[in-house]
């Protein structure tokens, strides 16, 4: 008997021993039928909020109803290379100047700011699908969807979804043979070259405006603005430091996400915008719904000059609810790499109206000293979920850590209005028994346990009210070899395929507990397993394809 197969045989046996416990979600995979679209990979970028009152944690809570809030999600058959969403490549490089230097750009980028060992092999990846895109046939890369009925007004060669509207309508970007970004949604960019949307409400619509330096190509030198749509009318936020260019630096800017106070017309608006020496650093924007008076505030310690060197290369805040908590994360700069890694770090803020707002790093339960991810958003009982490493071994000079989903139920915060929502916040963590979560830790055990070995869930892109996930994972179509967090797929010999899915709360508090996965191969992991060893490094390819969005 083989030493994997004594290992996969005795995590069966523990795990037969334990208890019989339940999972807290269920896995529903979005098939290419439902999807509507074909490419070698899904990914699940966005869930359709929920309206007011509805909890799939409820005892009673309509499966249908839960299973039914629209999914977008967009395909991948190679690496973007630049990602379809930023304003700048590698969200950081407002010079341009890695991606004017082409492969060798790319390859400088992962040395200096990313440090792997493998930099020749990441940057022929990603530099394979920009030069498709800018030098190729520019074939669709990027086709997005919208389940169960919901729209995309426009679309074009490469589409990304950055979140849905209460109607399940679709807020992004396309791109065309001439125009990078385009919105979705038709709302006019007048005097300006490219326009990103990322968050609306149906009445206001947040996102950035760029427009060309006049030197250089189509794709290269551009400057940003955030942008606020009333409607049809666009209102350009300016910059906290108001200089275009500097040297070979170009000013941006971007809003993210936004909330408005219905009593008193208060606006906070979360993304980045340029600072002196064209520092992106992670903003809140402050003021009314009249748009003529939002000022910025940069977000302590997540600023490019942190501890007064350049400690990060960029920093963003990528979320708000209606308690005011602002999520966001901050890139370690490749000169200050931190246990190990140039990580981009997670953060919170835990009330936007203070008049010096300071980010506070993820650094309990699974996020351990240095980790790694990216955000996916905040719901309003202050659920946060995204993506973390589970490995802490050192990349710089080393090999990039392996990421799985979590979530992180935040818990009751200054601005959360009443104790009514108090209660219902602290009832939802105590589900969650009061920690953040490897997310595959969530989908084992109980009457799901079958179908939901099937997938090991990479990231986490956003969550609603009622509690609904929308997910990437790996899939092992029939089940993986054990129950384990790190179990193979077909003895190590089948190919994992990578899906979009939604996790669905189960709602019967008897049919639900948590049952940590086991581990049976010798990773070095925090609370969660690797990616599937048939395609371990195949999401890291990706890493660059999506935002984070509400």
């Amino acid at each position: 008997m083989s030493s994997k197969l004594q290992l996969t045989t005795l995590a069966i046996l523990v795990s037969a021993a334990l208890p019989a416990q339940a999972a807290l979600y269920k896995v529903v995979e979005v098939t290419e039928a439902e999807a509507g679209v074909s490419g070698a990979e899904y990914y699940g970028t966005a869930i359709q909020p929920s309206v007011a009152g509805v909890n799939c944690f409820d005892s009673g809570a309509s499966s249908a109803t839960c299973e039914g809030y629209k999914l977008a999600g967009e395909t991948r058959n190679r690496a973007s290379g630049f990602s379809y969403r930023e304003e700048v490549p590698f969200a950081m490089d407002n010079s341009f100047g890695y991606i004017e230097d082409n492969y060798d750009g790319f390859e400088d980028y992962c040395f200096y700011q990313l440090g792997y060992s493998t930099c020749e092999y990441w940057a022929s990846t990603q530099w394979s699908g920009w030069n498709n895109e800018a030098y190729g046939n520019n074939t669709a890369n990027s086709l997005a969807f919208v389940t169960d009925g919901g729209t995309i007004t426009a679309s074009g060669i490469n589409t990304v979804i950055n979140s849905l509207d209460l109607s399940g309508n679709a807020i992004g970007n396309y791109s065309t043979s001439t125009v990078r970004n385009t919105p979705i949604s038709g709302d006019v960019i007048i005097g300006w070259k490219q326009g990103r949307q990322w968050a609306s409400d149906g009445t206001y619509t947040v996102g950035s405006v760029s427009s060309k330096t006049g030197i250089g190509s189509e794709r290269y030198y551009y400057y940003s603005k955030p942008a606020v749509w009333n409607g049809t009318a666009l209102t350009v936020i300016k910059w906290a430091h108001d200089d275009a260019q500097d040297g070979d630096y170009y000013a941006q800017g971007s809003m993210r996400d936004f909330y408005v106070d219905g009593t008193t017309s208060d606006f906070y608006g979360v993304g980045y915008n340029n600072y002196k020496d064209q520092h992106m650093n992670a903003t809140i924007f402050k003021g009314t719904t009249a748009l003529t008076d939002i000022s910025s505030v940069q977000i302590n310690n997540a600023q490019v000059d942190a501890g007064d060197d350049n400690t990060n290369s960029n920093s963003v805040a990528t979320n708000i609810n209606s308690n005011l908590v602002v999520v966001g994360q901050a890139k370690r700069s490749g000169n200050y790499p931190q246990n190990g890694a140039a990580a981009n770090r997670l953060f919170v803020v835990p009330d936007a109206s203070a008049a010096s707002p300071n980010a506070i790093f993820f650094s309990s339960d699974i996020f351990f000293n240095g980790a790694g991810g990216d955000m996916g958003g905040i719901n309003n009982y202050n659920e946060i979920v995204g993506r973390v490493d589970v490995e802490n071994n050192r990349e710089y000079e080393g090999k990039q850590r392996r990421q799985r989903a979590f979530i992180y139920p935040y818990g009751v915060t200054a601005k959360v209005p009443d104790q009514v929502t108090k209660n219902a916040i602290n009832d939802r963590r105590a589900i969650f028994q009061n920690q953040a979560w490897i997310i595959d830790n969530l989908t084992n055990g109980g009457s799901v346990s079958s179908h939901n070995n099937q997938y090991r869930i990479y990231d986490a892109s956003d969550i609603n009210d009622a509690g609904v996930i929308s997910a990437t994972a790996l899939k092992c179509a029939g089940g993986y070899d054990s129950v384990a967090s790190d179990s193979y797929c077909g003895n190590g010999s089948t190919n994992e395929t990578v899906v979009a899915v939604k996790l669905v709360p189960i709602s019967d508090p008897a049919e639900r507990s948590i049952e940590s996965r086991p581990f049976e191969n010798s990773t070095i992991e925090r609370q969660g397993g690797s990616l599937g060893f048939g395609a371990m490094t195949l999401l890291g390819l990706f890493g660059f394809m999506r935002k984070r969005i509400k």
